[in-house]
């Protein structure tokens, strides 16, 4: 009887042991680890979806839409719950504009997961929706539209699959474009059918902020159309072309061309106004005679003994034509484009007061544009140069630099020797429409208001009796300069043959100067930058000088500025 007793009490304490453990358990399941298996219940019910955000659109500067994302939805099917592929095919077909035939594999395929349409319009969702298929589900995504893709593109860049910019001003403005993208909870079927209830946890997406460019469409679309005729008409390879508000320094338009396959002439891969560098010849003579001026060390009427050629560290460099030793002041130095001449003068001024004038331009840093993969040239320095540097660094064959360099430092002179930032991005819409204009770009002082006063006629005479007389622009001065270099071979020392670049730059009304503008074009025939460049710099700033209603001067003689029927020039 003791033994049962014992035995009794045992039992009863073990089944109390078992029964305390299992409260003490289940207080832990409820009480101290309820919220997590709470949460794992319902990460098996719930799904977090994203909800993207739509991506601000792109305008120039008067408000034109350039580009726009629109909002679209993936039409998905699960086709393990399509009952009978060729009924709903048949259903679908009519709205998604694909014939029956190619939906019914894609519906029996029987992997769960059919995108049959990546890109439908809210209209053609709402029909597909109306049809009540079992199976079919919509995401929401959006698409990026270019109204005009190929007048911006080197410049715009485009967007990944997945929403990002991948170059250009896509890239470069991606935060502020992309948004912010929201989310919200729906439940949903072990099977991953969505369940009749409310979505939860609903975070808004907020829509990216719109860029207003300074470019200008129709300007855009003139010097586009006027660099592609004369890459045809000369068989250039590539083109470029930049216009500049003088005293902003705000792009009116940029223009990027290359020669495709079958010679069509489409828009460059990359902005190679300020990607690609080239050798630019003689329009790197304004850093020279700018601070050889400035410096008191000539004037315009400053005389010099011009030979035909001059033997500089073991190397001959020569003018364009032959002539006799003769006298030729500054000036018609300038005008007529004399290596020599300009290599006099800057033998006044010494390899690092010339490398100072160099930087003082910006050549050999980056313009401030903040461009993804601009390149800040290459001008070396005193202590790398060669001997014969002497002579190839103040005419522009001895260094690398880019078109849009190049465009700013004349742009300094038309701006009264102050050098302005470049930029592409006038201001902001945020979402709710609020307009934000982005502050003025910084200047900083590169020559004298005298100095820029000084040189300006001098580049005046390179038009109007020079090698640059078919940048003449009836009723308007045109200041600039050309430039013809040949392009070094990139295997190894020496040029290719054949192959230069021609360019001129500049900027008008020469008295009153409002706009800047630059033509590189390479291996053209001729390849003269005064015969194949300066004409379409005229063109363009012809057409930009009635479209901005720029006044013309008073006191100039329209005859005199008119361009002649032929053009030469070095």
């Amino acid at each position: 009887m003791r033994r049962d007793v014992v035995r009794l009490r045992a039992l009863a304490l073990g089944i109390g042991v078992v029964l305390v453990v299992l409260v003490a358990r289940l207080a832990v399941v409820q009480v101290l680890d309820g919220s997590s298996y709470a949460a794992y219940a319902a990460s098996e019910v719930n799904s977090t979806v994203a909800l993207p955000a739509l991506r601000g659109a792109v305008y120039d500067r008067s408000g034109r839409l350039v580009a726009v994302s629109l909002p679209r939805a993936a039409i998905v099917a699960d086709d393990f719950l399509v009952s009978d592929p060729a009924v709903v095919a048949a259903e679908l077909a009519p709205l998604l504009g694909i014939p029956g035939y190619r939906l019914v594999p894609q519906l029996s395929e029987r992997n769960g997961y059919v995108v049959l349409e990546r890109y439908a319009t809210p209209q053609v969702e709402a029909k597909v929706a109306a049809l009540g298929i079992n199976g079919i589900t919509f995401l929401p995504d959006e698409v990026r539209t270019y109204l005009d893709p190929t007048l911006f593109q080197p410049v715009l860049g485009g967007v990944y699959a997945s929403g990002g910019g991948d170059a250009g001003l896509e890239y470069v403005d991606n935060r502020l474009l992309a948004g912010r993208s929201g989310s919200e909870v729906l439940a949903q079927s072990a099977a991953g059918d969505p369940l009749p209830s409310a979505a939860t946890d609903v975070v808004t997406p907020r829509q990216g902020t719109s860029v207003v460019l300074t470019l200008d469409e129709p300007l855009q679309e003139v010097a586009t159309k006027d660099v592609a005729a004369q890459m045809r008409a000369t068989g250039a390879h590539s083109g470029v072309a930049v216009i500049e508000d003088v005293h902003t320094g705000a792009l009116l338009a940029m223009v990027d061309l290359v020669r495709g396959a079958r010679g069509a002439i489409v828009p460059a891969p990359s902005n190679l106004a300020v990607t690609s560098v080239y050798q630019p010849g003689s329009v790197m003579k304004i850093a020279t005679f700018s601070f050889a001026l400035q410096d008191h060390l000539i004037t315009p009427s400053t005389v010099f003994s011009v030979p035909y050629e001059l033997d500089i560290g073991g190397y001959w460099f020569q003018d364009a034509e032959f002539h006799p030793t003769m006298p030729m002041p500054a000036s018609q130095i300038l005008a007529q484009s004399s290596n020599i001449g300009t290599i006099e003068i800057s033998r006044l001024l010494g390899p690092q007061r010339l490398y100072a004038a160099l930087r003082a331009y910006g050549f050999g840093s980056m313009t401030g544009l903040g461009w993804p993969g601009e390149s800040p040239g290459i001008i070396g320095s005193p202590a790398t140069w060669y001997g014969s540097s002497l002579g190839s660094i103040p005419i522009g064959t001895g260094e690398a630099v880019t078109a849009m360099q190049v465009l700013d430092a004349f742009n300094t002179v038309a701006n009264g020797g102050e050098y302005v930032t470049p930029h592409l991005v006038a201001g902001t819409v945020a979402p709710d429409g609020a307009e934000h204009l982005l502050s003025r770009p910084a200047e900083h002082r590169v020559v004298r208001v005298s100095t820029a006063r000084t040189i300006t006629p001098m580049l005046e005479g390179v038009v109007q009796d020079g090698t640059a007389v078919c940048a003449r622009v009836p009723g308007y001065v045109v200041a600039g300069k050309t430039g013809t270099a040949q392009v070094p071979d990139p295997t190894g020392p020496g040029y290719l043959p054949g192959d230069w670049n021609a360019t001129f730059v500049g900027f008008l009304p020469a008295q009153a100067p409002q706009l800047s503008g630059i033509v590189v074009l390479n291996h053209p025939q001729p390849i003269y930058g005064g015969s194949v460049s300066a004409p379409v710099f005229a063109k363009i700033m012809s057409w930009a000088l009635r479209h901005y209603a720029v006044p013309v001067p008073p006191g100039v003689d329209t005859q005199s500025q008119a361009a002649p029927s032929t053009c030469n020039g070095a």
